[in-house]
């Protein structure tokens, strides 16, 4: 059974990761839905990873940073990006790319 400790130690090391960023993304795609709303535009329901790196947050700890990328449109065919970028489980900034203004 001791042989078998570190593999279940990895094991659950993977699952935490995984749960981790299953988390986030949910956050980030409340945020990017949020966001498009204020704006009075449309979320397309996707978001993509575009970056994963270490930072520092406001209050100077180390945090896993996460870029999400998505798009988002107001009516017809003519898609727009935006971003989002989380620190650890915390939304840090929402970017929503150019669009029309009526």
């Amino acid at each position: 059974m001791l042989e078998l400790a570190p593999w279940l130690i990895g094991l659950a090391l993977v699952a935490l990761v995984w749960w981790s960023a299953m988390g986030a993304k949910a956050r980030a795609r409340a945020a990017a839905r949020a966001a498009c709303e204020d704006a009075e535009m449309l979320f397309i329901d996707e978001l993509a990873l575009k970056r994963l790196h270490l930072t520092r947050d406001a209050h100077g700890k180390r945090r896993l940073a996460r870029r999400y990328g998505f798009e988002f449109y107001q009516r017809g065919d003519r898609r727009y990006t935006g971003t989002i970028e989380m620190h650890g489980q915390r939304v840090a900034r929402v970017h929503m790319g150019p669009r029309p203004v009526e």
